[in-house]
């Protein structure tokens, strides 16, 4: 059953769209966390009155339009597409990869890359993988921040899985390890993009044939 303040929050990230803002300059506007603004409006965080009254304003809406806000408008817009994407587990079903600004960003980076194909690399902050099945003598080469960096070719082998704590992955060390990387442990991830094919040279125009008669050319 969605929750009550879903229609207010679909009437928020309609305006975003509009004023084609994203969740950092909203949470510049409004002077909060940029975390805390995107939990807010993915549904995950409650939205309090004083937040309901400094949005709006900045945003330049008024309590009129949030008055006519339908109980139904969460649905209406969603049929528009106006609404978040579908969901990431929807996405696995619909074979696709979805793009969401209030999704988390470390498991929709991760997913993207692994369905582009390419070369791609993360940073997974160390303190945060003791558990996590990477080799302690691995770890212990990466106080602070580890760098995973998985090849293309390989990504079959890699077998990702995602669930709401993290991403799992078989990798080789020594040996193959399957290891958990919580979402709140990625804080980059790099994608090496392949170069785009080069774009092969006009041919030369040909010379004029010598036709034995007297001709016009061009001096340089």
């Amino acid at each position: 059953m969605p929750r009550p303040s879903e229609p207010v929050l679909a009437w928020f990230r309609s305006a975003l769209r509009k004023r084609d803002m994203n969740v950092a300059a909203l949470a510049e506007k409004v002077g909060e966390k940029r975390s805390l603004v995107k939990r807010i409006l993915a549904g995950k965080e409650p939205l309090t009155v004083d937040q309901l009254m400094s949005w709006t304003q900045e945003l330049g809406l008024s309590m009129e339009e949030l008055a006519q806000v339908p109980a139904g408008v969460a649905e209406a817009a969603e049929q528009n597409g106006a609404l978040l994407e579908p969901t990431l587990a929807e996405a696995d079903a619909q074979d696709a990869v979805m793009v969401s600004p209030f999704g988390l960003h470390a498991e929709q980076g991760i997913r993207m890359a692994f369905a582009m194909g390419v070369d791609f690399a993360f940073v997974s902050e160390s303190a945060q993988l003791e558990d996590s099945g990477v080799p302690p003598q691995v770890l212990a080469r990466f106080p602070e921040r580890m760098l995973i960096r998985l090849d293309a070719a390989y990504h079959k082998y890699n077998a990702p899985v995602y669930d709401d704590h993290g991403l799992t992955l078989a990798l080789s060390f020594d040996t193959i390890y399957t290891c958990v990387f919580p979402w709140s442990s990625v804080l980059q991830v790099t994608v090496y993009c392949d170069p785009p094919d080069p774009s092969s040279p006009s041919d030369p125009e040909p010379e004029p044939e010598e036709s034995g008669r007297p001709a016009l050319r061009l001096v340089k």
